[in-house]
């Protein structure tokens, strides 16, 4: 198997194209868990078995929460643990007005050397002033976040639920596919065969964890254009960053299966967030690149034109 080193001296369209589909399935991934959350119900009473006019309340309450989160377009600067092949990888990302940027930090618990900083920098550079790759990464995020906000809207009625007690201060939801649920799309199909259990701030009506497995695999026509396997494990914690804001704070993802043309997708994803700190809404990815770099005690390198799409 190729070094990270290796992967790094190869094209840099190459390098960026692996960039995106991480980012691209994260987001996708981010999107499932949050249109799950949206349709758990929080119960009042930890000890009260919930009756269904108080789940529906308690439902439209999360979706509320939720939408209003994501209207308020709020940005934030994190940092990212995750596992890539073999490797245990630290990233700094920024979510801007254009989509994210991720700068490579440290590579199995060892700061990069200088040379993998400079390997940075030109992968960095490269992409700011490619407003053709720019507007592809946007565009696919924007996508994943138009799908998340239709799933919210339809997922009310595709699970049924019960209350499992409590942890800590916590309530535990267990939940299950609804079998008079119809789903009208690829996502919904996938979202619709889980079952597990959810931790939920009952006060606040959000999804503090979630962790499901597939019930069975999902195929698509009729497993011509592929599948995925059942048996699929998805665990995500969410985390309070704000005074009304929610974001993922863990994912461990174990998937696998295959989809159109015969392309396998492995996807065994583990990540870290921590440290979110609260950006400007109207950042672009320059000045993301420049707060990243300020962050890490360098001083930001002069530009001679502007970019972003």
């Amino acid at each position: 198997m190729a070094t990270f080193s290796d992967e790094r001296d190869g094209t840099a369209g190459r390098w960026q194209t692996m960039r995106v589909r991480a980012v691209a399935g994260r987001v996708w991934v981010q999107s499932l868990v949050i249109a799950v959350s949206a349709i758990v119900p929080c119960a009042k009473s930890a000890r009260a078995q919930i009756s269904p006019p108080v789940a529906a309340d308690l439902i439209k309450a999360v979706v509320a929460n939720e939408l209003n989160d994501r209207v308020e377009r709020r940005k934030w600067m994190y940092t990212i643990e995750k596992h890539e092949g073999k490797q245990n990888l630290m990233e700094v990302q920024v979510e801007t007005s254009s989509g994210p940027l991720q700068r490579l930090l440290a590579i199995d618990g060892h700061p990069i050397d200088s040379a993998h900083r400079k390997q940075e920098d030109a992968r960095i550079n490269r992409f700011l002033h490619d407003p053709g790759e720019q507007l592809r990464v946007k565009r696919a995020h924007d996508e994943d976040e138009e799908k998340l906000e239709t799933l919210m809207r339809l997922m009310p009625g595709a699970f049924l639920y019960e209350y499992d007690g409590i942890e800590q201060n916590l309530v535990r939801i267990k939940f299950r596919p609804n079998p008079n649920y119809h789903p009208a799309n690829y996502e919904g199909r996938i979202v619709h065969n889980l079952a597990g259990s959810l931790l939920v701030d009952s006060q606040k009506q959000r999804l503090a964890e979630l962790s499901g497995q597939l019930t069975g695999p999902v195929e698509f026509g009729y497993g011509l254009l592929g599948h995925i396997d059942g048996g699929g494990k998805v665990k995500i914690g969410r985390v309070q960053v704000g005074p009304a804001q929610w974001k993922t704070g863990s994912i461990d993802i174990q998937l696998s299966g295959r989809l159109v043309l015969f392309k396998t997708i492995d996807k065994q994803e583990y990540e870290m967030r921590s440290d979110f700190q609260a950006v400007p809404s109207d950042l672009n990815l320059s000045q993301a690149n420049d707060l990243i770099i300020s962050r890490m005690g360098r001083t930001p390198a002069a530009r001679t034109s502007s970019t972003g799409p």
